[in-house]
């Protein structure tokens, strides 16, 4: 009878244990769902606060109410974000990563002097509750969620190639609506002004319809910096990073759409590589900032801190965005042969591609190693400079692009812009020429002067570009490359195209034809329709144009302000297309899903 009872005790006590589990499961459950929307409503909210805080002009008390209010703002998001970790920590015993550790305590730094419910006597604490702190606090908790935006993102019905083109379309979006704040700039913009100097920031053109330097406040310039800092690398570079390090994991959509941005050859290590790509961009811009701003300390620039940091990161995106009235024609800055290599050499650094950027310092590390009989994990040594055969391509086509193109532009201006100029400033303007003509678009000089011969020159030049996986346009030096190699090979009578000890895939022939013959279709029906559009421009200054603005190269002949409203319409999707590709957005839409099965008969027509 004893025996019994206990059962039934024991029963009836684990019963009402599991029902009331289920209910605290389901409660807590309900508890984290209303955090996340919680969450969500307050970083509308202080999206939109911000906007205005930073983006319009008001008076001191309303401004001081919305900066309590986006501290009160920042208490709740606290709050509600870390009862969320903690029932995810203790339902699904998800233990967070080092940076979201990080990230708590930075937070809770913050949190405490303006929570006001703990003694806030300690130093610093005035300074915790100020403006900036709790905007950087807010901000470190929404990139700490931003994982949930890329998943959104990825999760579309997008095949990864339109991903990527509308990543960069909803980002050009975001940016006009920017530019349209009445901080960022001086006097009255147009959002039709704003749209176009936004496109031409996120494709790293550079093109413009109305004067940046004059127009700009150092807000603009600010937002400039981070639009073509991130049109440089690429949207979904920061959106695979971010879900990457706060998940661990990512989809595999996220893989093929990143390996296909940066031309890597596998996905299996593509986020080290992502990794990779994002240290060596912010080690560039910082070496190439401070060498800069030395470079410049005996000049009257205004801000040099700032003009160092904001040209670095545009010679690096190759954008060829100045804060400068005339750019580096200015008289402040033309004669500065040391300025204009320094930006030269992170403008080709920019354009070489982060592949071969990363096996350089793969190379150098390896080299370094051997030096100091430092024993190395070789499965962390990536593949050795010459080894690897784009590397040695692109490495051979850009020093021979910039070599002939150097000693080209030399003798065909040589008693033209560059009569006035010492030799050294002439092989350094050369030189600058050359390396920005790629795909940069700095100016240190009149182009309206160049002799139609220079125009020619430049416009092949441009036409070439940059390399894969770079920030840089064009139809690539690899592409060009193998159309020469496949001439070459050709006339010599040879079936195949073989590089060293390689033979080149019929795959990457076709892609080879398929982009030259777009990027010159695409041209050259631009082309008309800038002709039927401007009637009275002279036709090769016209050419001229389109091959910059198809390259992404922001060097303008006509003046793109000169422009009539369709033609600036056209330079919006020119520059669109360059940076996007044809070929990435064409193949998202039109690409076919159903497999051929049936195989016809070869069939070989007479072509010459």
């Amino acid at each position: 009878m004893g025996t019994k009872f206990l059962f039934r005790l024991k029963e009836r006590f684990f019963k009402h244990y599991f029902i009331v589990q289920d209910f605290l499961l389901k409660f807590f459950s309900m508890i984290s769902t209303a955090c996340n929307l919680v969450i969500l409503v307050c970083s509308l909210l202080f999206a939109t606060l911000l906007v205005a805080r930073l983006g319009f002009y008001h008076h001191q008390i309303v401004q001081d109410n919305v900066e309590i209010l986006i501290s009160k703002i920042f208490i709740v998001t606290y709050i509600a974000k870390y009862i969320h970790d903690i029932y995810i920590f203790v339902s699904r015993k998800i233990f967070p990563r080092w940076i979201d550790v990080l990230i708590f305590l930075a937070c809770t730094v913050v949190f405490v002097p303006n929570s006001h419910a703990f003694a806030t006597d300690f130093v610093g604490s005035s300074l915790l509750a100020t403006f900036p702190a709790v905007a950087t606090a807010m901000g470190l908790i929404l990139v700490s969620d931003f994982y949930k935006v890329a998943k959104v993102i990825t999760s579309m019905k997008m095949s990864p190639p339109l991903l990527f083109a509308f990543s960069f379309l909803i980002m050009i979006f975001v940016g006009s609506g920017l530019l349209m704040l009445p901080n960022v700039h001086i006097g009255k913009i147009s959002y039709f002004e704003a749209l176009f100097t936004s496109t031409s920031t996120i494709c790293v053109s550079g093109l413009s319809i109305v004067d940046m330097p004059e127009i700009m406040t150092f807000k603009g310039n600010v937002i400039l910096l981070f639009l073509f800092q991130i049109g440089g690398l690429g949207v979904m570079a920061f959106t695979g990073l971010f879900a990457f390090a706060f998940t661990g994991t990512v989809s595999f959509k996220d893989r093929i759409l990143l390996k296909d941005m940066f031309s890597s050859d596998t996905m299996s290590d593509i986020f080290s590589f992502l990794a990779k790509v994002l240290s060596l961009t912010l080690l560039f811009e910082a070496i190439g900032a401070v060498a800069i701003y030395l470079s410049i300390s005996d000049s009257n620039i205004i801000d040099p801190v700032f003009f160092a940091i904001f040209h670095s990161v545009s010679a690096f995106c190759n954008c060829g965005i100045s804060t400068l009235p005339d750019g580096f024609a200015n008289p402040l800055v033309a004669d500065n042969n040391l300025l204009l290599m320094i930006v030269a050499i992170l403008t080709s650094l920019g354009g070489i591609g982060f592949p071969v950027l990363i096996a350089l310092y793969s190379s150098v590390r390896n080299k370094t190693a051997q030096l100091l009989s430092i024993q190395m994990d070789r499965r962390s040594i990536a593949s050795r400079v010459g080894s690897d055969m784009a590397t040695h391509i692109v490495i051979i086509t850009t020093l021979g692009i910039l070599v002939l193109g150097t000693v080209g532009y030399y003798y065909l201006e040589l008693g033209n812009t560059l009569a006035d100029d010492s030799v050294v400033s002439r092989w350094v303007k050369s030189f600058f020429c050359c390396a920005t003509a790629r795909t940069a678009g700095f100016n240190v000089s009149d182009i309206s002067c160049w002799s139609n011969a220079t125009m020619v020159f430049i416009m092949g030049i441009m036409w070439i570009g940059a390399s894969p996986g770079s920030t840089g346009g064009g139809i690539k030096t690899t592409t060009f490359a193998l159309a020469l190699c496949s001439i070459v090979s050709f006339i010599r009578g040879n079936r195949y195209i073989e590089i060293g000890y390689h033979r080149i895939g019929f795959e990457t022939i076709s892609r080879v034809l398929v982009l030259v013959t777009m990027s010159l279709l695409i041209i050259f029906a631009a082309f008309i329709l800038f002709a039927f559009f401007e009637p009275d421009k002279n036709p090769l200054r016209l050419f001229f144009d389109t091959v910059s603005m198809y390259s992404t190269t922001g060097l303008s002949m006509t003046g793109t302000s000169n422009l009539s409203l369709p033609s600036q319409v056209l330079t919006m999707v020119m520059m669109f297309l360059g940076r996007v590709g044809p070929l990435t957005l064409l193949s998202g839409i039109f690409v076919s899903r159903k497999a051929k099965y049936a195989k016809y008969p070869y069939k070989n027509l007479t072509i010459n």
